[in-house]
Protein backbone atom coordinates (compact mmCIF):
# COMPACT_ATOMS: atom_id res chain seq x y z
CA UNK A 1 0.00 0.00 0.00
CA UNK A 2 1.31 3.42 -0.95
CA UNK A 3 2.29 5.56 2.01
CA UNK A 4 0.31 8.80 2.06
CA UNK A 5 2.10 10.62 4.86
CA UNK A 6 4.22 13.72 4.49
CA UNK A 7 7.24 11.74 5.77
CA UNK A 8 7.18 9.48 2.69
CA UNK A 9 5.68 11.14 -0.37
CA UNK A 10 8.42 10.50 -2.93
CA UNK A 11 6.26 8.35 -5.20
CA UNK A 12 5.18 8.37 -8.82
CA UNK A 13 2.68 11.06 -9.76
CA UNK A 14 0.24 8.35 -10.84
CA UNK A 15 0.44 6.57 -7.49
CA UNK A 16 0.12 9.82 -5.58
CA UNK A 17 -2.87 11.28 -7.40
CA UNK A 18 -4.85 8.02 -7.12
CA UNK A 19 -4.04 7.40 -3.44
CA UNK A 20 -6.18 8.14 -0.42
CA UNK A 21 -9.53 7.48 -2.08
CA UNK A 22 -11.59 4.33 -2.56
CA UNK A 23 -11.85 1.65 -5.23
CA UNK A 24 -13.33 4.11 -7.75
CA UNK A 25 -9.93 5.77 -8.12
CA UNK A 26 -7.99 2.51 -8.51
CA UNK A 27 -6.34 1.83 -11.86
CA UNK A 28 -7.22 -1.51 -13.41
CA UNK A 29 -5.23 -3.69 -15.81
CA UNK A 30 -4.63 -4.09 -18.65
CA UNK A 31 -4.84 -0.40 -19.63
CA UNK A 32 -4.50 1.05 -16.09
CA UNK A 33 -7.58 3.22 -16.20
CA UNK A 34 -10.18 3.92 -13.51
CA UNK A 35 -13.88 3.00 -13.69
CA UNK A 36 -14.47 6.05 -15.88
CA UNK A 37 -12.04 4.89 -18.57
CA UNK A 38 -9.29 7.40 -17.72
CA UNK A 39 -5.83 7.40 -16.22
CA UNK A 40 -5.59 10.70 -14.29
CA UNK A 41 -2.00 11.47 -15.29
CA UNK A 42 -2.35 10.62 -19.00
CA UNK A 43 -3.97 13.75 -20.34
CA UNK A 44 -1.98 14.23 -23.54
CA UNK A 45 -4.25 14.11 -26.58
CA UNK A 46 -7.46 14.03 -24.53
CA UNK A 47 -10.38 16.27 -25.48
CA UNK A 48 -12.33 16.55 -22.22
CA UNK A 49 -16.07 17.11 -22.30
CA UNK A 50 -16.74 15.01 -19.22
CA UNK A 51 -15.99 17.32 -16.30
CA UNK A 52 -19.28 16.28 -14.69
CA UNK A 53 -17.88 12.78 -14.19
CA UNK A 54 -14.12 12.80 -13.92
CA UNK A 55 -11.10 14.65 -15.22
CA UNK A 56 -7.41 13.87 -15.45
CA UNK A 57 -4.62 16.28 -14.67
CA UNK A 58 -3.76 18.93 -17.24
CA UNK A 59 -0.63 21.03 -17.77
CA UNK A 60 -1.80 23.60 -15.21
CA UNK A 61 -2.83 21.16 -12.46
CA UNK A 62 0.19 18.90 -12.99
CA UNK A 63 2.50 21.82 -12.31
CA UNK A 64 0.45 22.71 -9.21
CA UNK A 65 0.83 19.17 -7.81
CA UNK A 66 4.56 19.08 -8.45
CA UNK A 67 5.04 22.40 -6.66
CA UNK A 68 3.04 21.12 -3.69
CA UNK A 69 4.99 17.90 -3.36
CA UNK A 70 8.46 19.19 -4.14
CA UNK A 71 8.35 22.57 -2.41
CA UNK A 72 5.31 23.52 -0.30
CA UNK A 73 4.70 20.27 1.58
CA UNK A 74 8.33 19.77 2.71
CA UNK A 75 8.47 23.38 3.87
CA UNK A 76 5.12 23.71 5.66
CA UNK A 77 3.95 20.20 6.52
CA UNK A 78 0.56 18.57 6.13
CA UNK A 79 -1.37 20.29 8.92
CA UNK A 80 -0.33 23.78 7.81
CA UNK A 81 -1.39 23.12 4.20
CA UNK A 82 -4.77 21.76 5.30
CA UNK A 83 -5.25 24.97 7.30
CA UNK A 84 -4.16 27.00 4.28
CA UNK A 85 -6.67 25.15 2.08
CA UNK A 86 -9.41 26.07 4.53
CA UNK A 87 -8.38 29.72 4.39
CA UNK A 88 -8.26 29.70 0.58
CA UNK A 89 -11.71 28.15 0.28
CA UNK A 90 -13.11 30.68 2.73
CA UNK A 91 -11.51 33.54 0.80
CA UNK A 92 -13.14 32.31 -2.42
CA UNK A 93 -16.64 31.82 -1.01
CA UNK A 94 -17.13 34.30 1.85
CA UNK A 95 -18.10 37.88 1.26
CA UNK A 96 -15.38 40.31 2.31
CA UNK A 97 -15.13 40.65 6.08
CA UNK A 98 -17.39 37.64 6.77
CA UNK A 99 -16.76 34.13 8.04
CA UNK A 100 -20.01 32.26 7.38
CA UNK A 101 -18.90 28.62 7.57
CA UNK A 102 -16.50 25.97 8.81
CA UNK A 103 -15.03 23.32 6.52
CA UNK A 104 -15.26 19.55 7.02
CA UNK A 105 -13.07 17.82 4.41
CA UNK A 106 -13.74 14.43 2.85
CA UNK A 107 -12.00 12.09 0.40
CA UNK A 108 -14.98 12.38 -1.97
CA UNK A 109 -18.41 13.95 -2.26
CA UNK A 110 -19.94 10.58 -1.42
CA UNK A 111 -18.16 10.51 1.96
CA UNK A 112 -19.79 13.80 2.91
CA UNK A 113 -23.22 12.17 3.26
CA UNK A 114 -22.12 10.60 6.55
CA UNK A 115 -21.72 14.00 8.19
CA UNK A 116 -25.47 14.82 8.43
CA UNK A 117 -26.06 11.32 9.86
CA UNK A 118 -23.42 11.98 12.51
CA UNK A 119 -24.94 15.36 13.38
CA UNK A 120 -28.47 13.92 13.51
CA UNK A 121 -27.25 11.22 15.91
CA UNK A 122 -25.63 13.86 18.14
CA UNK A 123 -28.50 16.37 18.09
CA UNK A 124 -31.38 13.88 18.31
CA UNK A 125 -29.96 10.93 20.29
CA UNK A 126 -31.93 7.69 20.12
CA UNK A 127 -34.33 8.92 17.45
CA UNK A 128 -35.15 7.23 14.17
CA UNK A 129 -33.65 9.23 11.28
CA UNK A 130 -35.78 9.93 8.21
CA UNK A 131 -33.46 10.86 5.36
CA UNK A 132 -35.23 12.50 2.42
CA UNK A 133 -33.05 12.24 -0.70
CA UNK A 134 -33.96 14.04 -3.90
CA UNK A 135 -32.71 13.06 -7.38
CA UNK A 136 -31.09 9.81 -6.17
CA UNK A 137 -30.60 8.37 -9.66
CA UNK A 138 -28.62 11.47 -10.68
CA UNK A 139 -26.27 11.26 -7.70
CA UNK A 140 -23.27 9.00 -7.47
CA UNK A 141 -24.00 5.40 -6.54
CA UNK A 142 -21.81 5.87 -3.47
CA UNK A 143 -24.00 8.73 -2.27
CA UNK A 144 -27.14 6.61 -2.50
CA UNK A 145 -25.60 3.85 -0.34
CA UNK A 146 -23.91 6.19 2.12
CA UNK A 147 -27.15 8.10 2.70
CA UNK A 148 -28.55 4.91 4.29
CA UNK A 149 -25.67 4.94 6.77
CA UNK A 150 -23.90 2.04 5.04
CA UNK A 151 -20.33 1.78 3.79
CA UNK A 152 -20.45 2.53 0.07
CA UNK A 153 -16.76 1.73 -0.32
CA UNK A 154 -14.76 -1.49 -0.09
CA UNK A 155 -11.67 0.39 1.11
CA UNK A 156 -11.42 3.72 2.91
CA UNK A 157 -9.06 6.66 2.47
CA UNK A 158 -6.51 5.00 4.76
CA UNK A 159 -6.40 1.77 2.73
CA UNK A 160 -8.42 -0.21 5.26
CA UNK A 161 -10.88 -2.78 3.88
CA UNK A 162 -14.48 -2.24 4.98
CA UNK A 163 -17.66 -4.37 4.89
CA UNK A 164 -19.44 -2.71 1.99
CA UNK A 165 -23.22 -2.22 2.53
CA UNK A 166 -22.87 -2.80 6.31
CA UNK A 167 -23.95 -0.01 8.68
CA UNK A 168 -21.10 2.28 9.67
CA UNK A 169 -22.61 2.32 13.18
CA UNK A 170 -24.92 -0.52 14.28
CA UNK A 171 -26.91 1.96 16.36
CA UNK A 172 -28.01 3.94 13.30
CA UNK A 173 -31.71 3.65 12.44
CA UNK A 174 -32.17 5.32 9.05
CA UNK A 175 -35.31 5.29 6.92
CA UNK A 176 -34.73 6.47 3.36
CA UNK A 177 -37.36 8.33 1.32
CA UNK A 178 -36.44 8.84 -2.34
CA UNK A 179 -37.82 11.47 -4.71
CA UNK A 180 -36.91 10.63 -8.34
CA UNK A 181 -35.30 13.35 -10.42
CA UNK A 182 -37.39 12.68 -13.53
CA UNK A 183 -40.63 11.00 -14.47
CA UNK A 184 -40.81 8.15 -16.99
CA UNK A 185 -40.73 10.48 -20.00
CA UNK A 186 -37.76 12.42 -18.64
CA UNK A 187 -39.43 15.58 -17.33
CA UNK A 188 -37.93 17.04 -14.15
CA UNK A 189 -40.03 16.50 -11.01
CA UNK A 190 -40.79 19.19 -8.44
CA UNK A 191 -40.37 17.64 -4.99
CA UNK A 192 -41.63 20.48 -2.81
CA UNK A 193 -45.05 19.15 -1.80
CA UNK A 194 -43.81 15.58 -1.40
CA UNK A 195 -41.07 16.74 0.97
CA UNK A 196 -43.53 18.76 3.04
CA UNK A 197 -45.87 15.77 3.25
CA UNK A 198 -43.08 13.44 4.44
CA UNK A 199 -42.07 15.97 7.10
CA UNK A 200 -45.66 16.17 8.36
CA UNK A 201 -45.91 12.37 8.52
CA UNK A 202 -42.83 12.06 10.75
CA UNK A 203 -43.22 14.57 13.61
CA UNK A 204 -41.20 12.56 16.14
CA UNK A 205 -38.28 11.53 13.92
CA UNK A 206 -34.95 13.23 13.36
CA UNK A 207 -35.17 14.53 9.81
CA UNK A 208 -32.56 15.21 7.12
CA UNK A 209 -33.64 16.90 3.90
CA UNK A 210 -31.10 16.44 1.07
CA UNK A 211 -31.65 18.71 -1.92
CA UNK A 212 -29.62 18.91 -5.12
CA UNK A 213 -28.54 21.98 -7.04
CA UNK A 214 -26.56 20.61 -9.94
CA UNK A 215 -27.17 16.89 -10.41
CA UNK A 216 -25.41 14.85 -13.09
CA UNK A 217 -27.59 16.48 -15.73
CA UNK A 218 -27.48 19.87 -14.00
CA UNK A 219 -30.93 19.72 -12.34
CA UNK A 220 -31.46 22.55 -9.87
CA UNK A 221 -34.00 21.73 -7.13
CA UNK A 222 -36.46 24.38 -6.06
CA UNK A 223 -35.07 25.53 -2.70
CA UNK A 224 -38.20 27.52 -1.80
CA UNK A 225 -39.21 24.53 0.34
CA UNK A 226 -36.69 25.80 2.89
CA UNK A 227 -38.96 28.78 3.60
CA UNK A 228 -42.07 26.60 3.96
CA UNK A 229 -40.82 24.25 6.69
CA UNK A 230 -40.68 25.26 10.34
CA UNK A 231 -39.70 21.86 11.72
CA UNK A 232 -36.41 21.40 13.52
CA UNK A 233 -34.45 19.44 10.92
CA UNK A 234 -31.14 19.31 9.09
CA UNK A 235 -30.98 20.55 5.51
CA UNK A 236 -28.19 19.51 3.17
CA UNK A 237 -27.71 20.88 -0.34
CA UNK A 238 -25.62 18.89 -2.80
CA UNK A 239 -23.57 21.34 -4.87
CA UNK A 240 -20.98 18.70 -5.74
CA UNK A 241 -20.98 19.71 -9.40
CA UNK A 242 -19.99 23.18 -8.03
CA UNK A 243 -21.37 25.16 -10.99
CA UNK A 244 -22.83 27.81 -8.71
CA UNK A 245 -22.33 31.38 -7.58
CA UNK A 246 -20.95 32.76 -4.33
CA UNK A 247 -24.33 34.47 -3.93
CA UNK A 248 -26.23 31.16 -3.92
CA UNK A 249 -23.77 29.56 -1.50
CA UNK A 250 -24.15 32.37 0.99
CA UNK A 251 -27.92 32.37 0.59
CA UNK A 252 -27.98 28.68 1.54
CA UNK A 253 -25.63 29.21 4.46
CA UNK A 254 -27.92 32.00 5.72
CA UNK A 255 -30.73 29.42 5.69
CA UNK A 256 -28.59 27.15 7.88
CA UNK A 257 -27.96 24.57 5.14
CA UNK A 258 -24.94 22.31 5.04
CA UNK A 259 -23.39 22.46 1.54
CA UNK A 260 -21.59 19.61 -0.19
CA UNK A 261 -18.85 20.64 -2.65
CA UNK A 262 -16.19 18.91 -4.70
CA UNK A 263 -13.14 20.18 -6.53
CA UNK A 264 -13.28 17.28 -8.97
CA UNK A 265 -16.31 18.05 -11.14
CA UNK A 266 -16.55 21.56 -12.61
CA UNK A 267 -13.11 22.55 -11.33
CA UNK A 268 -11.56 19.45 -12.90
CA UNK A 269 -9.27 18.18 -10.17
CA UNK A 270 -8.65 14.44 -10.55
CA UNK A 271 -11.17 12.31 -8.67
CA UNK A 272 -12.02 12.71 -5.84
CA UNK A 273 -12.03 15.55 -3.28
CA UNK A 274 -14.94 16.74 -1.15
CA UNK A 275 -15.74 19.46 1.37
CA UNK A 276 -18.81 20.16 3.49
CA UNK A 277 -19.51 23.78 4.37
CA UNK A 278 -21.07 24.00 7.85
CA UNK A 279 -23.00 27.19 8.68
CA UNK A 280 -21.65 28.74 11.86
CA UNK A 281 -24.97 28.40 13.73
CA UNK A 282 -25.05 24.67 13.08
CA UNK A 283 -21.40 24.28 14.07
CA UNK A 284 -22.04 25.99 17.40
CA UNK A 285 -25.10 23.84 18.05
CA UNK A 286 -23.30 20.56 17.33
CA UNK A 287 -20.12 21.47 19.21
CA UNK A 288 -22.09 22.40 22.33
CA UNK A 289 -24.41 19.38 22.39
CA UNK A 290 -23.69 16.44 24.76
CA UNK A 291 -21.84 13.51 23.17
CA UNK A 292 -23.96 10.46 24.00
CA UNK A 293 -22.66 8.07 21.37
CA UNK A 294 -19.47 6.27 20.45
CA UNK A 295 -17.70 8.33 17.78
CA UNK A 296 -15.06 5.71 17.00
CA UNK A 297 -16.92 4.18 14.01
CA UNK A 298 -16.44 7.48 12.18
CA UNK A 299 -12.70 6.86 12.39
CA UNK A 300 -13.22 4.42 9.52
CA UNK A 301 -14.31 7.38 7.40
CA UNK A 302 -12.50 10.53 8.48
CA UNK A 303 -9.16 11.70 9.82
CA UNK A 304 -8.74 14.19 12.64
CA UNK A 305 -7.29 16.50 9.97
CA UNK A 306 -10.62 16.45 8.07
CA UNK A 307 -12.54 17.97 10.98
CA UNK A 308 -12.81 21.70 11.84
CA UNK A 309 -10.61 22.49 14.87
CA UNK A 310 -13.61 23.49 17.01
CA UNK A 311 -14.85 19.86 16.93
CA UNK A 312 -12.23 18.86 19.48
CA UNK A 313 -14.25 15.97 20.98
CA UNK A 314 -14.64 14.39 17.56
CA UNK A 315 -11.00 15.02 16.64
CA UNK A 316 -9.88 13.13 19.76
CA UNK A 317 -11.75 10.03 18.57
CA UNK A 318 -10.40 10.04 15.00
CA UNK A 319 -7.04 8.80 13.67
CA UNK A 320 -4.43 11.44 12.91
CA UNK A 321 -3.88 10.11 9.40
CA UNK A 322 -2.41 12.25 6.63
CA UNK A 323 -3.84 11.84 3.14
CA UNK A 324 -1.37 13.36 0.69
CA UNK A 325 -3.36 12.21 -2.35
CA UNK A 326 -6.42 14.11 -1.16
CA UNK A 327 -4.28 17.15 -0.34
CA UNK A 328 -2.85 17.09 -3.87
CA UNK A 329 -6.27 16.79 -5.50
CA UNK A 330 -7.62 19.70 -3.48
CA UNK A 331 -4.55 21.75 -4.40
CA UNK A 332 -5.57 21.22 -8.03
CA UNK A 333 -9.18 22.16 -7.32
CA UNK A 334 -8.43 25.27 -5.30
CA UNK A 335 -5.82 26.52 -7.77
CA UNK A 336 -8.30 26.14 -10.63
CA UNK A 337 -10.98 27.95 -8.63
CA UNK A 338 -8.64 30.87 -8.07
CA UNK A 339 -7.60 30.97 -11.73
CA UNK A 340 -11.20 30.79 -12.93
CA UNK A 341 -12.31 33.43 -10.44
CA UNK A 342 -9.83 35.88 -11.97
CA UNK A 343 -11.65 35.82 -15.35
CA UNK A 344 -14.42 38.42 -15.81
CA UNK A 345 -17.78 36.79 -15.18
CA UNK A 346 -19.45 38.18 -18.35
CA UNK A 347 -16.73 36.56 -20.52
CA UNK A 348 -17.18 33.18 -18.85
CA UNK A 349 -20.95 33.35 -18.99
CA UNK A 350 -21.06 34.31 -22.67
CA UNK A 351 -18.73 31.52 -23.74
CA UNK A 352 -20.75 28.86 -21.91
CA UNK A 353 -24.03 30.19 -23.32
CA UNK A 354 -22.64 30.28 -26.86
CA UNK A 355 -21.35 26.72 -26.45
CA UNK A 356 -24.70 25.54 -25.13
CA UNK A 357 -26.60 27.21 -28.00
CA UNK A 358 -24.34 25.72 -30.64
CA UNK A 359 -24.34 22.16 -29.27
CA UNK A 360 -28.06 22.07 -28.49
CA UNK A 361 -28.94 23.35 -31.97
CA UNK A 362 -26.65 20.75 -33.53
CA UNK A 363 -28.27 17.97 -31.48
CA UNK A 364 -31.74 19.13 -32.52
CA UNK A 365 -30.67 19.09 -36.16
CA UNK A 366 -29.61 15.43 -35.85
CA UNK A 367 -32.89 14.11 -34.48
CA UNK A 368 -32.47 10.74 -36.21
CA UNK A 369 -29.55 10.07 -33.84
CA UNK A 370 -29.87 12.38 -30.84
CA UNK A 371 -32.58 13.82 -28.60
CA UNK A 372 -32.11 16.45 -25.91
CA UNK A 373 -33.45 15.50 -22.51
CA UNK A 374 -36.64 17.36 -21.57
CA UNK A 375 -36.41 20.55 -19.52
CA UNK A 376 -32.86 21.25 -20.67
CA UNK A 377 -33.58 24.93 -19.98
CA UNK A 378 -34.06 24.10 -16.28
CA UNK A 379 -30.55 22.70 -15.90
CA UNK A 380 -27.11 24.29 -15.71
CA UNK A 381 -26.08 25.34 -19.21
CA UNK A 382 -22.53 23.99 -18.87
CA UNK A 383 -24.01 20.45 -19.04
CA UNK A 384 -25.97 19.14 -22.02
CA UNK A 385 -27.81 15.83 -21.58
CA UNK A 386 -29.15 13.81 -24.50
CA UNK A 387 -30.29 10.35 -25.51
CA UNK A 388 -28.89 8.57 -28.54
CA UNK A 389 -30.63 6.36 -31.07
CA UNK A 390 -29.62 3.58 -33.40
CA UNK A 391 -31.93 2.53 -36.25
CA UNK A 392 -34.68 4.66 -34.73
CA UNK A 393 -34.48 3.00 -31.29
CA UNK A 394 -33.04 4.50 -28.10
CA UNK A 395 -29.92 2.88 -26.64
CA UNK A 396 -30.61 2.18 -22.99
CA UNK A 397 -28.73 1.45 -19.79
CA UNK A 398 -26.32 -1.49 -20.25
CA UNK A 399 -25.84 -0.96 -23.97
CA UNK A 400 -25.22 2.75 -23.52
CA UNK A 401 -22.61 2.00 -20.85
CA UNK A 402 -20.88 -0.37 -23.29
CA UNK A 403 -21.03 2.28 -26.04
CA UNK A 404 -19.56 4.87 -23.64
CA UNK A 405 -16.71 2.56 -22.58
CA UNK A 406 -15.76 1.91 -26.20
CA UNK A 407 -16.04 5.59 -27.14
CA UNK A 408 -13.65 6.83 -24.44
CA UNK A 409 -11.14 3.97 -24.75
CA UNK A 410 -10.35 4.24 -28.47
CA UNK A 411 -8.03 6.54 -30.41
CA UNK A 412 -9.21 8.80 -33.24
CA UNK A 413 -6.29 10.19 -35.28
CA UNK A 414 -7.09 13.01 -37.70
CA UNK A 415 -10.56 13.46 -36.18
CA UNK A 416 -10.23 16.60 -34.06
CA UNK A 417 -8.78 20.05 -34.50
CA UNK A 418 -5.57 20.42 -32.50
CA UNK A 419 -3.47 17.87 -30.60
CA UNK A 420 -6.33 15.50 -29.74
CA UNK A 421 -6.76 11.85 -30.68
CA UNK A 422 -9.23 10.72 -27.99
CA UNK A 423 -12.25 12.11 -26.15
CA UNK A 424 -14.13 11.70 -22.88
CA UNK A 425 -17.70 12.72 -22.11
CA UNK A 426 -20.09 12.39 -19.15
CA UNK A 427 -20.88 8.79 -18.31
CA UNK A 428 -24.44 7.46 -18.81
CA UNK A 429 -27.17 8.33 -16.29
CA UNK A 430 -30.17 6.04 -15.79
CA UNK A 431 -33.77 6.98 -15.05
CA UNK A 432 -35.98 3.92 -14.87
CA UNK A 433 -35.03 1.66 -17.78
CA UNK A 434 -33.84 4.64 -19.83
CA UNK A 435 -30.47 6.35 -20.03
CA UNK A 436 -28.69 9.42 -21.38
CA UNK A 437 -25.15 10.73 -21.83
CA UNK A 438 -23.73 14.21 -21.30
CA UNK A 439 -21.33 16.78 -22.64
CA UNK A 440 -19.95 19.10 -19.96
CA UNK A 441 -17.56 22.04 -19.84
CA UNK A 442 -15.28 22.52 -16.85
CA UNK A 443 -13.45 25.58 -15.55
CA UNK A 444 -10.13 24.73 -17.18
CA UNK A 445 -11.88 23.99 -20.49
CA UNK A 446 -13.51 27.42 -20.37
CA UNK A 447 -10.27 29.20 -19.52
CA UNK A 448 -8.47 27.55 -22.44
CA UNK A 449 -11.35 28.14 -24.89
CA UNK A 450 -11.37 31.85 -24.04
CA UNK A 451 -7.81 32.02 -25.39
CA UNK A 452 -8.68 30.34 -28.72
CA UNK A 453 -9.65 32.01 -31.99
CA UNK A 454 -12.06 29.16 -32.77
CA UNK A 455 -13.07 27.83 -29.34
CA UNK A 456 -15.85 25.55 -30.62
CA UNK A 457 -13.93 23.92 -33.47
CA UNK A 458 -14.33 20.43 -32.01
CA UNK A 459 -17.88 20.44 -30.67
CA UNK A 460 -19.49 19.36 -33.94
CA UNK A 461 -16.68 16.86 -34.47
CA UNK A 462 -17.56 15.13 -31.20
CA UNK A 463 -21.15 14.70 -32.34
CA UNK A 464 -19.91 13.56 -35.77
CA UNK A 465 -17.78 10.90 -34.08
CA UNK A 466 -20.65 9.61 -31.92
CA UNK A 467 -22.91 9.50 -34.98
CA UNK A 468 -20.33 7.66 -37.06
CA UNK A 469 -19.76 5.08 -34.33
CA UNK A 470 -23.48 4.47 -34.09
CA UNK A 471 -23.57 3.59 -37.78
CA UNK A 472 -21.33 0.55 -37.28
CA UNK A 473 -21.72 -0.23 -33.59
CA UNK A 474 -23.37 -3.44 -32.43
Amino acid sequence: MLSTTSDDCVVSLESLITSGGDERTELNAPDFTNKYGLNPVRYEGLLNRGSCTTSPLNEFSESVVKTLINDTLPQLGYAAIREEHTTRLKTLLNYEGQDAFDVFWGPSGSDLVYIPLLFASLLYPGKRIVHMLTCPEELGSGTQIGARGEYFMQVNQFGKKLPQHSLIDPNLDVEMVHYPARNLVGNINNHQQDLIQTIKENPDAAKIGSLVIGSKSGIENNIDVLDLVDDDMLWVVDLCQFRNSKRLINKLLDRNCMIMLTGSKFYQAPPFCGAMLLPKKLTERVVNCPVNLDLKPYGNLFSAYDVPPCFNKLQEMLPREENIGLLARWECGLSEMEAFDSIPKPDRKKLVQDWNDLVCNEIRARNDFFELMPNQELTNNSIISFRIKQDGRYINNGDLRRFFDELVSERYPDTFEGPYDRVTIGQPVNYGDRSFIRLALGAHDIRMMLQMKAPFANEVRILDLIQQKLATWS
